[in-house]
């Protein structure tokens, strides 16, 4: 059975600027996570933007908790569920220099990482910097703000709705980046979709 939600998103994907998808499915919206509770995702923002120092308005939640369901081609629209993570984009030119710094440095040490820490330090190299943004989900314990904010991340994670799933930080350099990283990716299903319409 098809989900009416993800079929209204393909509609309005294949019809509308890219742009104005990302914003009005990912960007300008109550998180599905937090249904139309306007008020408690402020709290929850303000309360996770104290506590690791950063405006409550550089913060972005993406992925399925935002929009219900998953936009990673390789998961096939999954609707958000009690498995699903919650990802949360920062803007911050600060903590995107710090981290990305300790990147380059880690290249000298690499025999020191995991081997899921070392396949997502390629990554950076291969593909992430390049978007201007740093995925902290397996390396936040090496940055020099990492126990801190995993720490807090552990507390934010036990209040409603979150109900302890994981959250992940993503780290972007400016607003610009964190479009354009999302407008590639709405880009790429753009297309699958253009294509799956044309066989």
């Amino acid at each position: 059975m098809k989900n009416l939600k993800v079929e209204d998103f393909k509609s309005e994907l294949m019809a509308s600027p890219t742009s104005f998808i990302c914003s009005k499915w990912i960007f300008d919206r109550i998180p599905h996570v937090f249904g139309e509770d306007r008020v408690a995702f402020i709290k929850w923002k303000e309360e996770l933007a104290t506590k690791i120092g950063i405006d409550s308005k550089s913060m972005v939640l993406t992925g399925s908790a935002s929009c219900g369901f998953s936009l990673n081609p390789h998961k096939n629209y999954r609707l958000y569920n009690d498995e699903s993570d919650v990802d949360v984009a920062i803007i911050s030119e600060l903590y995107f220099d710090i981290a990305w710094k300790e990147l380059r440095n880690l290249g000298t040490k690499r025999y020191d990482l995991t081997p899921k820490q070392k396949a997502s330090l390629q990554d950076h190299v291969d593909r992430l910097i390049y978007w201007g943004t740093i995925a902290t989900d397996k390396l936040l314990e090496l940055f020099p703000f990492g126990k801190e904010w995993a720490f807090h991340l552990l507390d934010l994670a036990k209040l409603e709705p979150i109900n302890n799933k994981a959250i992940n930080i993503r780290l972007y350099k400016d607003f610009e980046s964190l479009r354009a990283y999302h407008v590639n990716n709405l880009e790429k299903i753009k297309l699958q979709l253009f294509q799956n319409t044309t066989i």
